[in-house]
């Protein structure tokens, strides 16, 4: 798969290393002699960083297209004396300063840039659905959730296909064109 579209020499190399990771796992588990925890231990595995490579790619394509998500904050609050009421809603009555900024990387899920992508036709609906049920499956392997899922051969199999759909339609998206 050719990753020249990421012009970020460290971060093609991270997401090339990573795929041959994954394809390295994903061969080993396929062996007969892996027992079935190796097996499901593997199959979590691959699905972590599976969508985590998806996720940098977006997020890749997110950065390089310049139209970035924003949070309001409000800032400088002061109160206004008491003698100023609100017939409609009760309490302190305050003047601020309401300050919209960029949000940083690490404040955006995959579901808002899911969402974002779509409103900004990057991506189709149902292409950030298929994401968000990846991104569903990732979550779910966490050690400290209470209950736990053993992933299929099938499920991996899916994951690693919208991966190969992502790498091979991400670059079209760089020319603000609807990726899928």
């Amino acid at each position: 798969m050719e990753l020249t579209f990421i012009s970020d020499p460290i971060l093609r190399q991270r997401i090339e290393d990573s795929i041959e990771y994954i394809y390295a796992l994903y061969e080993e588990s396929k062996q007969s002699d892996k027992n079935k925890l190796f097996q499901t231990e593997t199959y979590r595995v691959i699905i972590l960083y599976t969508v985590s490579v998806i996720e940098a790619v977006l997020f890749y394509v997110y950065e390089k297209r310049g139209v970035f998500i924003t949070k309001t904050e409000y800032k400088e609050k002061r109160y206004l004396p008491s003698t100023y009421l609100n017939t409609k809603v009760e309490g302190k009555i305050a003047i601020l300063v309401e300050k919209t900024s960029e949000k940083d990387e690490p404040e955006i899920s995959l579901n808002e840039l899911a969402q974002f992508l779509v409103e900004e036709k990057v991506l189709k609906a149902e292409t950030a659905e298929k994401l968000i049920r990846i991104t569903k499956m990732r979550n779910s392997v966490h050690l400290r959730k209470k209950t736990t899922h053993a992933y299929t051969i099938g499920q991996v199999d899916d994951a690693l296909e919208f991966l190969l759909y992502t790498l091979t339609n991400a670059h079209k998206s760089l020319k603000n064109r609807v990726v899928s």
